[in-house]
């Protein structure tokens, strides 16, 4: 029998608003390329354009059709395979990768506390 361990929904009560992600987005030099382009217009940077940049702005590159803004975060759609579902994945700044993996953790720990 498998269980389905993955996570659906993620809420927290902290300061994450969408100013506060789209502001931490912006200020990542490798989202930032990016994010501006997706907010500025819909047309794909062209290689000249991405060719200079970092390379971790280039992996998401490929992925510009997957990429949509919601209140202005950047965020990956992950659609199923057959197209009856999908989720959202934020494109996290990496100087907020380790608070993210700490609030993760304290509620994890919480919820199995709960449990």
């Amino acid at each position: 029998m498998e269980t389905d361990i993955s996570v659906k929904v993620l809420t927290t009560e902290d300061p994450w608003f969408s100013s506060k992600v789209q502001k931490a987005q912006l200020e990542d030099p490798d989202i930032r390329p990016i994010l501006e382009k997706k907010l500025n217009s819909e047309d794909r940077l062209s290689w000249q354009e991405i060719a200079p940049e970092s390379t971790a702005t280039k992996r998401y590159w490929p992925f510009w059709d997957s990429l949509h803004l919601k209140d202005g975060v950047l965020y990956r759609k992950w659609e199923s395979d057959d197209g009856s579902s999908c989720r959202w994945q934020i494109i996290l700044p990496k100087a907020e990768f380790k608070k993210f993996c700490e609030r993760l953790m304290t509620a994890q720990v919480e919820g199995s506390l709960e449990s």
